[in-house]
């Protein structure tokens, strides 16, 4: 680059050395910082109106700084693309009306008359803005830009906006290669898992009736717990989808990792290599780190010295917890083929004949040319030029973009590439690699046993060449995402996991599925036995255990049969269709047993004796413990026995207590209460479901046992 072509504001031009950064963003930003060190016109008197010429483009002085070295001066400077300073000092003196428009609409309101264009190729549908312009044309592109999410590139005078730019490259920046560093930097403090907000009034003449509301919870919550971000109050929020699309991506971008990166310069080896620009995506490596990932670059700023050498190149990265899923499992194919990736093993000879047949007839068929350049020999592929090998003395590359980038090397330290194309690959060994996209057949040349793994799909057939089994990643039904693995037992065929006895060859089944088991009986057995645990004897399953057994019939969330060496607890509902039973119930001084009285309505009851006094009345107290398990805000019952020629009464019922009255003083008599048990106060011949069907089996079951027993 060599000297720098200053212009003043008269267009008076003066060359000048100057250290350059230049810096450009997928926004299209591109700006200039630098130092001046020669050409006292240039270093006493740059000021307003002056620019810079570089790259072929302008760039206008925004910012000088003069400092007195003391036998000579410098200036710092800071300059912008002319787009942007001139966009950003015309102004727009006029207002669109308010209301929906589109794209196109705006687009011309803000590009018309600017000497600028523009060219919009994606499809955004209208959209409200209110108020749109009187203000800078800058200001009102930005605008724009904020409101669709697209993004835009710079040529000359015209504007492209598309949906992303750059390009998704297979290119690598690997540390050791050509990446001088990597910083990672976490963002933990703002991490929430949780996020409620609220949008437009759903009455605005009467707030009262409440508001659009949403609310997001990261499945990370079950992980950290629930960690709550700020509410979001947006009256322009109406819908509550979108209100809880705006709050997935506040949790989802709460925490995130920046990448930076500092690029070596390949060209400086001989390779004709162009390094990432904004937009691009690119897999980083730095095994120190334990970083892998296919990151998109938002800005880069590269450093040239007075002479125009480049010295290096620093990449910001967009945060990782926003890139792409895809773009994640890409990154995952780095991996491939490590071992000579990193020049660790060579390539065996016979891997590659059927290979060198192909290479071989292509060469015939003179499907290339030849280029003989000082940068080495290009051969260029004459069907699509895109397709470019170079050779020369730092190695080989290829590239599929016509050159700009060549992506897969080879040098003197080994192969760096994403793949390897061969016809066939023979080898008595392969260690440390990952192959994709292929199908692995494993069989056994005496019959047609074997295994095939495709897709990632391991499937099993027998001898005489018949599926019987297989695993397989599987799905939710319902909503398709991905929740695991199975092993497939296939209709017909016999399923199971073996012991086998070395010596004889033969094996015994543990775990079977037999082969009449399908989808609309599926069944299994335990041939083997489970020690200290599940036993077979005599036709008679013995579940045992050292403490305690439970049985539960809610997949384990609760304990609804407790045995233990001399006791059964039962928590929950028991239904007894033969036999009797007896309830325990909490109260105040410990867990106490009441035999079972049956009646129409959950009761239960207590009995006492007393005698009238000199007046003819008593007041009987409700004992503390049984009133603890009757509620007696529902009326209980009381029923008098008189032991005398008295008669007695109940006059009075009380929460704690009753009054008894006898027509004669001093009279015996009994009493006995029966109140509703706490907490089942509204139970009244509650339907069990028991069906007559189902209850026939169980008493032809009682009926078998008792034979059995006699």
């Amino acid at each position: 680059m060599g000297m720098n072509k200053f212009t003043n504001e008269q267009g008076e031009q003066q060359l000048a050395l100057a250290e350059i950064t230049y810096k450009a963003t997928v926004n299209g930003e591109k700006s200039l910082t630098g130092t001046i060190y020669t050409n006292d016109k240039v270093l006493n008197k740059i000021d307003r109106g002056w620019y810079l010429e570089f790259n072929k483009e302008k760039y206008v002085i925004t910012y000088t700084k003069p400092s007195d070295l003391g036998q000579n001066i410098k200036v710092e400077f800071d300059a912008v693309h002319e787009f942007f300073y001139k966009m950003g000092k015309t102004a727009v003196y006029s207002q669109l009306n308010d209301g929906s428009h589109t794209a196109d609409e705006y687009l011309s309101f803000i590009f018309n008359g600017s000497g600028y264009s523009y060219q919009l190729r994606s499809t955004v549908e209208a959209f409200e803005k209110q108020s749109f312009g009187l203000k800078n044309r800058m200001a009102l592109f930005n605008d724009f830009i904020d409101s669709t999410g697209l993004e835009f590139s710079l040529s000359g005078h015209t504007v492209t906006i598309i949906n992303k730019v750059g390009s998704d490259l297979s290119t690598i920046v690997r540390k050791g290669f050509n990446l001088q560093e990597l910083t990672l930097e976490r963002n933990i403090s703002k991490f929430v898992t949780y996020a409620k907000g609220f949008g437009a009034y759903l009455d605005e003449n009467n707030h009262d009736a409440g508001r659009v509301t949403a609310e997001y919870i990261s499945p990370l919550a079950d992980i950290y717990g629930k960690l709550e971000a700020d509410p979001v109050s947006d009256e322009r929020y109406t819908v509550v989808e979108n209100l809880q699309s705006k709050l997935k991506e506040l949790v989802e971008g709460s925490y995130s990792i920046s990448v930076g990166m500092t690029l070596e310069d390949l060209q400086k080896a001989g390779y004709a290599y162009s390094l990432p620009t904004p937009g691009d995506y690119i897999l980083g490596i730095d095994e120190q780190l334990g970083f892998s990932q296919k990151v998109r670059i938002i800005s880069t700023e590269t450093q040239y010295d007075v002479q125009g050498n480049k010295q290096e190149t620093k990449v910001t990265l967009n945060s990782i917890s926003s890139v792409d899923e895809k773009i994640k499992s890409d990154a995952s194919t780095s991996n491939t083929m490590n071992n000579i990736i990193n020049g660790n093993d060579s390539i065996p000879n016979s891997w590659l004949e059927d290979a060198t047949q192909i290479a071989t007839e292509a060469l015939k068929d003179t499907q290339t040319e030849l280029k003989f350049t000082s940068n080495g020999i290009l051969a260029i592929d004459k069907n699509d030029a895109n397709n470019v090998v170079i050779f020369n003395s730092a190695g080989i590359g290829v590239s599929t973009n016509g050159g700009k980038t060549f992506d897969n090397a080879m040098t003197g330290k080994g192969i760096n590439a994403t793949a390897i194309t061969a016809g066939v690959l023979r080898a008595i060994q392969i260690t440390g690699v990952n192959i994709s996209g292929s199908t692995i057949i494993s069989k056994y040349e005496n019959d047609q046993a074997s295994i095939t793994l495709d897709k990632g799909r391991l499937t099993f057939k027998n001898f005489d060449g018949r599926e019987v089994a297989a695993i397989v990643p599987t799905t939710d039904a319902n909503s398709g995402v991905a929740n695991g693995s199975a092993i497939l037992q296939y209709p017909g065929e016999i399923l199971s996991i073996n012991t086998n006895d070395p010596n004889t060859g033969t094996s015994l089944p543990l775990i079977k599925v037999p082969a009449d088991s399908n989808v609309n009986d599926p069944h299994f057995e335990l041939p083997g036995k489970l020690s200290g645990g599940i036993a077979s004897r005599d036709n008679t399953l013995w579940i045992s255990a050292h403490n305690q057994v439970i049985l539960s019939g809610n997949n384990g969330s609760g304990n609804q049969l407790n045995v233990y060496g001399d006791h059964v607890d039962i928590l929950g509902n028991f239904n007894v269709y033969n036999g009797s039973k007896n309830a325990v119930h909490p109260t105040r001084n410990g867990f106490r047993a009441t035999p079972a009285y049956e009646t129409a309505e959950s009761y239960l009851g207590d009995i006492g004796e007393a005698i009238t006094d000199g007046d003819g009345t008593i007041e009987i107290k409700i004992e503390d413990l049984f009133g603890d398990t009757i509620n007696t805000d529902y009326a209980y019952q009381v029923f008098l026995s008189s032991y005398s020629k008295s008669h007695v009464w109940v006059s009075e019922r009380g929460k704690n207590s009753f009054i008894v009255k006898s027509d004669e003083p001093n009279a015996p008599f009994t009493w006995e209460l029966k109140g509703k048990r706490r907490g089942y106060e509204g139970e009244r011949l509650v339907d069990s479901g028991l069906t007559y069907k189902e209850a026939e089996k169980i008493y032809k079951e009682v009926k078998a046992s008792d034979k059995d027993i006699d």
